[in-house]
């Protein structure tokens, strides 16, 4: 929260919404992590655990987009606050799409919980697992402590993690010429690090409207000190 207002209840329900934000956030990526592990240990209970728990997700989400439009229907906040619960609310909507997603890599790593694949290729999705979650926790630090700096540089993080995709891609279509009894499991892995890369790409995502929410913010407060 970037000010502070004469009513204090406006700021205990804006630190109230920004909190809720983070903790849905810390949930989704103990989901995504969840998921992986899930994936890639074989572990079926788990998974369905993942995809059991992808309704509280939903439900955080549901309770977020309320709470935000009760705060702009009753507080009819200024552009300052209004430009941060909005970019809240699309925060939580890349939120609610890395759950889901998380739920997809769940249920796939169901389906082919009995496939052997190569150590090369689970350790590269591994790596690009790692990458992802380090990027969405970079994102929320940077919404929770309103770093435009931290923010900007993930754009440049998701290039590496694009790349790592493209190459994790090369080599399940190659191992798929040569072994066809294989390929059904395969194709499955291959949705795997699309998912992996998608969730990349909302972590980059929710930082961009951290810093552009941070940015508003910035020249709002700017105009009015020269106003």
């Amino acid at each position: 929260m970037s000010t502070s207002h004469i009513v204090k209840s406006y700021d205990l329900e804006l630190q109230t919404l920004a909190s809720s934000v983070g903790a849905m956030g810390d949930f989704a990526g103990v989901q995504f992590a969840d998921a992986i592990q899930a994936l890639l240990a074989h572990d079926v209970s788990l998974a369905q655990r993942v995809i059991d728990q992808d309704r509280q997700v939903d439900a955080l989400r549901r309770d977020l987009s309320t709470a935000a439009a009760k705060v702009i229907a009753k507080r009819q906040p200024v552009a300052i606050d209004l430009d941060e619960v909005l970019a809240e609310l699309r925060i939580v909507e890349d939120l609610e799409r890395i759950g889901d997603l998380a739920k997809n890599i769940a249920r796939r790593a169901i389906i082919i919980a009995e496939e052997p694949f190569p150590a090369e290729v689970t350790g590269k999705i591994r790596r690009l697992a790692d990458l992802t979650s380090a990027q969405l926790r970079h994102a929320l630090a940077a919404y929770a402590t309103r770093d435009g700096a931290r923010a900007q540089t993930l754009e440049r993080d998701d290039d590496q993690i694009d790349a790592l995709h493209v190459e994790i891609f090369d080599d399940i279509t190659a191992l798929m010429k040569g072994s066809q009894q294989q390929v059904v499991g395969l194709v499955h892995l291959l949705f795997c690090a699309k998912n992996i890369e998608r969730i990349a790409d909302h972590a980059t995502h929710l930082a961009e409207n951290a810093f552009q929410s941070l940015l508003g913010n910035t020249q709002s407060a700017k105009s009015s000190s020269e106003s």
